[in-house]
């Protein structure tokens, strides 16, 4: 086995067969709606997050320039399809010196088309078999040469994680943990299974600010949230989203997410897709009329993710239309059925608010057993206990 970092064989990579009873292979993708018909039906065996879902990829994947050339990750068992992803291979440099074939799963590695921030990743699997499938995978993938030195897998839930650290502990493959995230959300059954209302489960201080705020909202005239009822005005809630959400960051000296085209192309065709099925949920905030916040969340097996949001800030601080109008959305999702309203990873007061629970989420690299990766691990530890060791000498001090 090489262990060249160029991109360039993974496009001669032949199915093979595996140990009985998976088999795995890595093909290009021939045709797009036949992979469509899989995948979804894979959906339904599995416990699939959104981005996961043919909604998210099948956007993704159409939107993509063909340059990329990305291809199919399946494992089947006894000829029955247990697992899909989409590998990339993308040749890049860390530290600008050193060459790294960097294999990803549902992205591309170039940062201009991986600003949509994949979160909940890993390989769609039958929910029977979902540990077998990650482990039969990343064997293949580290059992065969195409001229991957590290794998990437970004968004990782505990349960996934362990999955996968379990798998690449069996293969001898070095970890690595570049970003971990909290991600909170609010459990809408422990909600309802209380003996109070949503509000007055939060603490005291949320509580006193969401009080004050909409008493404050109200004086302008009637608070209400509505739902984009049409395809026109998903597109016309995500155009207003879009400019609040770029005058608040540009305000601050930040580009903000919409200043992407890619960004903003895949998101009108995310809604272009999802909004008639169902799964795009755009919600927009009115105090006497005058809109004061908008959320882009998407809808999946009961969850209800957060993910963009616009808002109307003015001079009173007490106002708060990003808590107004999340407090208005939990409501709303509430009495709807939701089961989570997740604020997705990433920290945020309003989320540490407005939640009830948190778990992490993990960024995770798996690299090839080689000398370079043992020796930037090593460097990299010793960094890290270095910087441990003059924090606490900080505080010592």
């Amino acid at each position: 086995m090489t262990t060249s970092d160029s991109p360039s064989s993974i496009t001669d990579v032949k199915t093979e067969a595996m140990t009985a009873p998976y088999e795995v292979s890595c093909d290009p993708i021939a045709k797009l709606s036949d992979l469509g018909t899989a995948w979804q039906e894979l959906e339904t065996r599995s416990d699939s997050s959104f981005f996961q879902s043919w909604c998210w990829i099948g956007t993704w994947l159409e939107t993509l320039p063909p340059h990329f050339n990305p291809r199919i990750l399946r494992v089947t068992s006894d000829g029955r399809l247990v697992g899909l992803g989409i590998l990339i291979l993308h040749a890049g440099n860390r530290h600008r010196i050193m060459p790294v074939g960097r294999l990803l799963l549902n992205e591309t590695g170039d940062p201009y088309h991986d600003r949509l921030t994949l979160e909940y990743g890993g390989i769609l699997s039958d929910r029977n078999a979902g540990a077998e499938v990650t482990a039969a995978a990343l064997r293949w993938l580290a059992s065969h040469d195409p001229d991957w030195s590290e794998l990437c897998l970004s968004g990782l839930l505990p349960e996934t994680l362990a999955e996968v650290s379990s798998a690449a502990s069996d293969l001898g493959l070095l970890t690595w943990i570049p970003d971990l995230k909290p991600c909170d959300y609010v459990d809408l059954a422990q909600v309802r299974s209380g003996k109070d209302d949503y509000l007055s489960q939060l603490s005291r201080n949320t509580r006193q600010q969401l009080r004050r705020a909409l008493r404050l909202y109200e004086a302008d005239g009637p608070l209400t949230l509505t739902a984009a009822g049409s395809l026109e005005e998903a597109h016309s809630f995500l155009d207003q989203l879009a400019e609040l959400h770029q005058s608040y960051w540009i305000a601050r000296g930040e580009t903000g997410s919409f200043s992407n085209a890619y960004f903003s192309q895949f998101h009108r065709a995310l809604v272009t897709a999802g909004f008639p099925e169902g799964k795009i949920q755009l919600l927009r905030a009115d105090a006497g009329g005058r809109p004061i916040g908008y959320l882009y969340n998407f809808v999946h097996h009961g969850y209800v993710y957060g993910y963009q949001s616009g808002f109307s800030y003015d001079q009173d601080p007490k106002r708060k239309p990003g808590l107004v109008t999340h407090y208005l959305a939990i409501e709303q999702n509430l009495g709807q059925g939701a089961r989570i309203y997740d604020f997705m990873a990433g920290h945020g007061q309003h989320k540490r608010s407005l939640g009830n629970a948190t778990q992490d989420m993990t960024w995770l690299v798996l690299q090839r057993n080689i000398f370079k990766n043992r020796l930037e691990q090593q460097l990299r530890q010793l960094k890290q206990r270095l910087a441990e060791r003059k924090q606490a000498e900080a505080k010592a001090g």
